[in-house]
């Protein structure tokens, strides 16, 4: 495809960046935006009250007009610019996309922080205050938080008590890890193209959906399963298929050895997620070749001359005996969660339907959204680009490239395949499901950058990808800008530190997010409930250790003066307290 001048180069460069910033403001100012139609309909269409909630998703669609033609148009004409152009063209985007993760991080975060998210900041705190990442008086939850946010977090303690600010800090560094990971691992898979690579990075730092940006870009607790899945994956492509220099070469195996124990070490999760799926597909490619080439089997030169297999093998021995540590040792030391009485649920619990419902809303496809509106527009490149994927998947398969890339596209089918089939018969959760749709990104950067796939296929499948996450992820952004989650905890949090309350007992989803509203004055412990509410009795009530510091449950008798409680109304809330020095919720 013929190229742009150079004088058309910097005159499209120039307006699409003016025409990018220009559209992003209009984002930002989305919500305000949103208000005064609400105003104009009530006041000079309907002449009645106006319920904006039921048409805020179209209505932010069609603010979302102008960034939808930037990004549409740049996508569309992309390969005709210079390749130092697409480069400064990704680049602005990517920094406009940060900048927007910063400020909606620091004016959003009341909206959307709950305990889980709080629970990850309290974490870092007694990290900071124990003097180590790993705190023994610390409540974990469903496994132990080996190398988590608390890393990046805890040693912003040092500076700042402000929990707002730490918030906004570490989604900040917390989001870097993606970008930096994955390019890494596209770099081991032998992607030269820069603007490929950058590509990939701009989007695996954008929000999709609102899913995503709940427990990815804002959450940041599954950034650094992200983070540590590429990393590992990449140290192994490298040790097994390219060529290291010594000194690179063992640097690269002891941080290999170091990951492969402490996945183990945190628990079953990453055994599951990368470890054993990547261990299948290594082992299934040597075994496939034994037959193709009428191979005799011979222990070691299977096991151990084979490289690949070899560090397939020795990762997942390392992961387990790592996992073996963490229930004989760790367990005795922390409090988390076992895995030993895990079931599986009842066939047909969890439908294609809502599978397939919970991997297109992670993409970014919105519901109820007029056909003609942005968002419309997206749900349609949506199911085009699955399309272009899934057939650039099977072509791949057929054309002569490289082992290690077929490796880890089966590796990927693998991995999906195996965590699906764990996520749907045992303990659903459709957030759990981004750990599979993640690895979406290197995959289409490796079609893309596979001349061999074909040029159609190849061009359609990076258009429509690009232009439904990235526009998506400002449409996110606007969402974000116009919701107010957590808003019936704010009147709450304003009562407890008008009355110098500093500890409660309440329900593990309204404790830790009320000591965050509060800016860690108020200290809330948290309690176990019935699954019927209607059922709770305040006789009955125990402590709920899960994500609280151990010293909310010392003998200061709080819990004695529980059950001593009055009634009251506070906005949406019914609060039962004590005018004591305490406060208890249900």
């Amino acid at each position: 495809m013929k190229g742009f001048s150079k004088k058309t180069n910097i005159t499209l460069v120039i307006v699409s960046i003016t025409l990018l910033l220009l559209s992003s403001i209009l984002i930002l100012f989305s919500n305000n935006l949103l208000y005064i139609i609400q105003d104009f309909l009530e006041t000079k269409v309907f002449h009645r009250e106006f319920e904006i909630s039921k048409w805020a998703d179209t209505i932010n669609s069609l603010i979302a007009f102008p960034i939808f033609f930037v990004i549409f148009v740049d996508a569309l004409l992309f390969l005709k610019f210079s390749n130092k152009s697409k480069i400064i063209l990704i680049s602005v985007y990517a920094f406009v996309v940060f900048l927007f993760i910063g400020i909606l991080a620091t004016i959003s975060s009341d909206a959307f922080i709950d305990s889980d998210m709080a629970s990850e900041l309290l974490l870092a705190k007694e990290c900071h205050l124990n003097h180590t990442f790993w705190p023994r008086n610390w409540n974990y939850s469903t496994e132990f938080r080996l190398l988590n946010t608390q890393i990046f977090t805890a040693p912003l303690f040092i500076f700042t008590s402000n929990l707002h600010i730490i918030k906004t800090v570490s989604v900040l560094l917390v989001c870097l890890l993606l970008p930096f990971s994955l390019m890494f691992l596209l770099h081991e898979l032998k992607i030269k193209t820069l603007w490929v690579k950058l590509l990939s990075a701009l989007i695996i730092l954008s929000p999709w959906s609102s899913m995503m940006w709940d427990y990815v870009q804002f959450g940041s607790y599954y950034i650094p399963h992200f983070a540590i899945a590429f990393t590992y994956l990449a140290l192994f492509i490298a040790l097994t298929y390219n060529t290291l220099t010594t000194k690179k070469h063992r640097i690269y195996l002891v941080i290999f050895y170091f990951f492969a124990f402490t996945s183990g070490l945190a628990g079953i999760r990453y055994i599951l997620y990368f470890q054993f799926p990547l261990a299948l597909t290594v082992i299934s490619y040597a075994v496939c070749e034994l037959f193709k080439n009428k191979t005799e089997f011979q222990i070691k030169s299977f096991f151990i001359e084979d490289k690949p297999v070899f560090y397939a093998v020795i990762q997942l021995l390392a992961g387990g005996f790592g996992y073996i540590c963490n229930v004989l040792i760790l367990r005795q030391l922390y409090s988390f969660s076992e895995f030993f009485s895990t079931k599986f649920t009842n066939i047909g619990e969890v439908t294609l339907t809502e599978l397939f419902e919970t991997i297109v809303t992670t993409f970014g496809y919105r519901n109820q959204v007029s056909v003609f509106t942005p968002s419309g527009i997206l749900n349609i490149l949506l199911y085009i680009a699955i399309v272009f994927f899934i057939i650039c998947l099977f072509t791949f398969f057929k054309v002569n490239t490289d082992k290690p890339r077929k490796i880890f596209i089966t590796f990927v089918i693998v991995m999906a395949v195996f965590n699906t089939f764990t996520y749907v018969n045992t303990e659903w959760t459709g957030r759990y499901m981004t750990f599979v749709l993640v690895f979406i990104v290197p995959c289409i950067a490796l079609f893309i950058d596979e001349i061999k796939t074909g040029t159609i296929k190849r061009y359609f499948t990076a258009l429509c990808f690009s232009v439904v996450f990235i526009c998506s992820t400002f449409i996110t952004f606007g969402k974000v800008l116009s919701a107010d989650n957590k808003n019936d905890h704010n009147p709450v949090a304003r009562f407890l530190t008008e009355n110098n309350y500093d500890f409660g007992y309440a329900t593990f989803w309204n404790a830790n997010v009320l000591t965050f509203l509060t800016n860690d004055r108020l200290h809330v412990a948290s309690l176990a409930t019935e699954k019927d509410k209607s059922k709770i009795k305040l006789d009955s009530l125990q402590f709920n250790k899960w994500l609280v510091p151990e010293t909310y449950f010392d003998d200061r008798n709080y819990s004695e003066e529980i059950w001593y409680m009055m009634t009251v109304f506070i906005r949406f809330l019914n609060i039962k307290i004590k005018k004591h020095s305490k406060i208890h919720f249900n």
